[in-house]
């Protein structure tokens, strides 16, 4: 593959986002992501917020990693937009979080358990929270994938609290979005976030 960072054929973002895995998968995945994995990834969106979308090489992802080529082909393949397809998967299965068992955590009022579920990988990827707001408003399909797991987000919340308005429920998920990324905060300081919010709603 050419180290041109100019997008190629098999950088189409379209392409990449297509193939996202379906739900059986998505368990397995996580448990497949090793130390490698968050090393790529982190290096990635670094990169990707620095120099530009896409606008990087895969040479100097393997500098700034200390990973192999051969390792990065590996686990992603040799496409770039592939790379940060997984983070919208990242962001989707594990801060969005609408898979059926943490819907379940959600359900069964385990809200602290379901939040530092997401914190985990958040501190696993410090520079994802960059990726979803850099990305976020653009008119591009990483960010429309950004904004359609957004709204299943919302909608989630809905349902659990669904005697709240629409400005309550925008307001749970600025609550939850921040406690995700929030640097410095520990399980203790989650749980007392999480009883002061059960005081609020009433549950």
């Amino acid at each position: 593959m050419s180290d041109d960072p100019s997008k190629t054929a098999t950088d189409d973002p379209k392409t990449e986002l297509a193939k996202r895995p379906s739900s059986r998968r998505k368990r397995q995945r996580m448990k497949d992501r090793d130390s490698t994995f968050w090393k790529v990834l982190n290096a990635a969106l670094e990169l990707d917020f620095r120099k530009g979308n896409l606008k990087w090489t895969m040479s100097e992802l393997s500098r700034k990693s200390g990973i192999t080529r051969s390792l990065i082909y590996y686990h992603f393949g040799r496409s770039k937009s592939a790379i940060l397809s997984e983070a919208i998967n990242v962001i989707g299965e594990e801060i969005i979080a609408t898979g059926p068992d943490r819907v379940a955590l959600w359900r069964d009022g385990k809200w602290a358990e379901t939040v530092k579920l997401s914190r985990e990988v958040a501190m696993q990827a410090p520079h994802l929270c960059n990726f979803y707001l850099l990305h976020r408003d653009r008119p591009t399909e990483i960010g429309q994938a950004i904004r359609v797991l957004e709204s299943a987000y919302l909608k989630k919340l809905q349902k659990l609290f669904p005697e709240l308005p629409a400005a309550g429920i925008k307001a749970l998920f600025a609550f939850f979005f921040g406690i995700c990324f929030a640097p410095h905060v520990d399980d203790e300081t989650v749980t007392v976030a999480i009883q002061s919010l059960r005081k609020l709603t009433h549950r």
